[in-house]
């Protein structure tokens, strides 16, 4: 287990390391408001999750949520009576474009604010780290501060829609190219290139994006809620302002959600512009294998009649039959050559 904590006393953000369970509860019950992050390296702290709730009182359930190691949850928030308990996923988008999930749980009280998870994530830490001013300036400041967590983690879906942009970028050109074959000593011998390959790509960005848009359709809908909270009939100024910063968190969920219906709608239009050109595709063969085969039928009955093992066959037994036969084939084959020609059929 990994624990380190930001104390706010007055306006000075004092930094603290190296705690222990008894520090957690110490911290959670000072007066000064204190941010307290938890990283679960492992199975024995489960005695951690237990500290919760003899300690602080927290339900069974949510600190079954953080501590569990198998499955991963869906975006929630619980009110209890002393705390809030919000669930927040966002995504990892490794080097192969996989999108990897990662959960941030978070307990929310008047004074403290503990984040649980069990990954690490420094880079997400590391801006959260850097909490804005007005934290101080309010009362409220749990939940200015979940908001800021909250905001962190929504701002990190910026890079992954990015990744996505210029993967539908990158498609686009693969399924339009016109390949041309470069012949090479070898290049009879070689197996040509998936015809699929781009069709499994573009399925995969989508059911990607499927994952994304459930995420912050579920996470748009907390916002809401928060917002719906501290913005009613009659509410003091400083809880409409708490209301400003959560429909601000919420409009930019809103544009990422915009943005992954765009995306949806151009791998759609992939998928229908990779099914054409690869039914064209597919027709040309057949047309040319079709204007192969009508020239040849005729070619194979004749070679075949006259191939029969019979004594009277015709001009069996002349000198000129090979000729005249042969000129009969070149006949036939120049004659279908014009007609298709005439017909424009190619």
């Amino acid at each position: 287990m990994r624990v380190e904590a930001i104390k706010i006393e007055g306006t000075k953000a004092v930094n603290l390391t190296g705690l222990d369970v008894e520090d957690i509860v110490e911290l959670a019950n000072s007066e000064h408001f204190t941010w307290i992050d938890i990283r679960i390296t492992d199975d024995r702290d489960a005695s951690v999750g237990q500290m919760l709730v003899d300690r602080l009182d927290f339900h069974p359930a949510t600190v079954s949520d953080c501590f569990s190691w198998g499955g991963m949850h869906q975006p929630k928030m619980d009110e209890e009576r002393d705390y809030r308990f919000i669930t927040f996923i966002y995504y990892e988008q490794k080097s192969s474009g996989k999108l990897v999930t990662r959960e941030m749980h978070a307990y929310q009280g008047s004074n403290y604010v503990i984040t649980v998870h069990r990954h690490d994530c420094e880079a997400l830490l590391a801006q959260i780290r850097q909490f804005p001013r007005v934290i101080t300036d309010y009362e409220q400041r749990g939940i200015l501060f979940v908001r800021h967590v909250l905001d962190m983690i929504v701002d990190s879906f910026a890079q992954v829609m990015r990744d996505f942009s210029k993967r539908s970028d990158e498609l686009e050109i693969s399924v339009l190219k016109v390949k041309k074959r470069r012949r090479t000593r070898f290049s009879l011998f070689r197996r040509p290139a998936d015809p699929m390959a781009d069709m499994r790509g573009i399925l995969r960005l989508r059911r990607s994006l499927v994952r994304l848009r459930r995420t912050l359709a579920e996470e748009e809908e907390i916002v809401d809620t928060l917002v719906e909270e501290y913005d009613y009939a009659g509410a003091p100024e400083s809880s409409e302002e708490i209301a400003i910063y959560f429909r601000d968190v919420s409009d930019h969920i809103g544009k990422f959600l915009e943005n992954i219906e765009t995306l949806d709608s151009t791998f759609n239009h992939l998928m229908e512009v990779h099914t054409l050109i690869t039914t064209h595709r597919t027709n040309e063969i057949i047309y040319l294998l079709t204007i192969i085969s009508t020239i040849m039928l005729p070619l194979n009955l004749i070679v075949g009649f006259f191939g029969m093992n019979f004594d009277n066959l015709w001009m069996a037994h002349s000198w000129f039959g090979i000729w005249v036969v042969t000129l009969v084939i070149f006949i036939i084959t120049l004659g279908l050559f014009v007609f298709f020609r005439y017909r424009e059929w190619i």
